[in-house]
Protein backbone atom coordinates (compact mmCIF):
# COMPACT_ATOMS: atom_id res chain seq x y z
CA UNK A 1 0.00 0.00 0.00
CA UNK A 2 1.33 3.67 -0.32
CA UNK A 3 2.28 6.01 1.86
CA UNK A 4 0.62 9.34 1.69
CA UNK A 5 1.17 12.76 3.51
CA UNK A 6 -1.57 15.12 4.44
CA UNK A 7 -1.91 18.75 5.73
CA UNK A 8 -4.69 19.65 7.62
CA UNK A 9 -6.35 23.32 6.04
CA UNK A 10 -8.10 23.80 9.73
CA UNK A 11 -4.91 23.18 12.10
CA UNK A 12 -2.03 23.19 9.97
CA UNK A 13 -0.87 19.24 11.45
CA UNK A 14 0.85 17.52 8.65
CA UNK A 15 0.32 13.52 9.03
CA UNK A 16 1.86 10.62 7.02
CA UNK A 17 -0.64 7.55 6.34
CA UNK A 18 -0.37 4.23 4.53
CA UNK A 19 -3.48 3.26 3.10
CA UNK A 20 -5.02 2.40 -0.56
CA UNK A 21 -5.93 4.97 -3.38
CA UNK A 22 -9.87 4.30 -2.68
CA UNK A 23 -9.38 5.59 1.02
CA UNK A 24 -7.62 9.13 0.42
CA UNK A 25 -11.02 10.47 0.17
CA UNK A 26 -11.95 9.71 3.52
CA UNK A 27 -8.86 11.21 5.28
CA UNK A 28 -9.71 13.17 8.66
CA UNK A 29 -6.59 15.12 10.82
CA UNK A 30 -5.85 12.73 13.69
CA UNK A 31 -5.29 15.74 15.81
CA UNK A 32 -8.76 18.16 15.21
CA UNK A 33 -10.60 15.48 12.80
CA UNK A 34 -11.21 18.27 10.42
CA UNK A 35 -12.25 16.59 6.60
CA UNK A 36 -10.26 19.56 5.28
CA UNK A 37 -7.79 17.90 4.45
CA UNK A 38 -4.88 18.64 1.04
CA UNK A 39 -2.42 15.70 -0.22
CA UNK A 40 0.66 16.77 -0.12
CA UNK A 41 3.55 16.30 -3.26
CA UNK A 42 6.45 14.10 -2.00
CA UNK A 43 9.20 12.60 -3.79
CA UNK A 44 9.79 8.71 -3.57
CA UNK A 45 12.18 6.18 -3.16
CA UNK A 46 13.52 3.91 -5.59
CA UNK A 47 15.89 1.16 -5.34
CA UNK A 48 17.86 0.21 -8.39
CA UNK A 49 19.24 -3.13 -8.25
CA UNK A 50 22.58 -4.12 -10.09
CA UNK A 51 25.64 -1.97 -10.21
CA UNK A 52 23.49 1.05 -9.77
CA UNK A 53 24.91 4.69 -11.28
CA UNK A 54 23.89 5.96 -14.53
CA UNK A 55 25.85 4.05 -16.84
CA UNK A 56 22.70 1.98 -18.34
CA UNK A 57 24.63 -1.04 -18.15
CA UNK A 58 26.56 -0.33 -21.05
CA UNK A 59 30.30 -1.81 -21.04
CA UNK A 60 32.12 -0.10 -23.64
CA UNK A 61 34.92 2.38 -23.91
CA UNK A 62 34.00 6.27 -24.29
CA UNK A 63 33.87 9.19 -22.10
CA UNK A 64 31.20 11.75 -21.00
CA UNK A 65 32.30 14.61 -21.51
CA UNK A 66 34.01 14.66 -24.69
Amino acid sequence: MPIYDFRCEDCGHKFTLLMGISERDKVTCPRCGSKKVSQLITGCAVQVKGGGGCGGGRTGSGSAGG
